[in-house]
């Protein structure tokens, strides 16, 4: 393999969703955002992969039910610098 060779993760979204994205997530931290997401899943689905999934596929797991206490409390990390 080249070492030039980057995965990619290619979905398809809402242009609703799309222009959302746009305008929320500033230039060039979408693929810090979602890398980031994708880390915190994968420990995830390998402990308990189709509960989790389950969770997530019938709304019963949403981010913003995780992020209430944080955001409701400020107990959010400071970001890295």
């Amino acid at each position: 393999m080249s070492e030039d060779y980057r995965p990619r993760l290619s979905i398809e979204i809402s242009e609703e969703q799309q222009s959302s994205l746009q305008r929320l997530i500033p230039w060039g931290l979408k693929n810090q955002v979602f890398s980031t997401i994708i880390d915190q899943l994968i420990p995830l689905l390998e402990l308990k992969g189709s509960e989790v999934l389950a969770l997530i596929l019938t709304n019963d797991l949403t981010v913003s039910h995780l992020l209430k206490e944080k955001l409701k409390d400020g107990k959010h990390r400071k970001p890295k610098t």
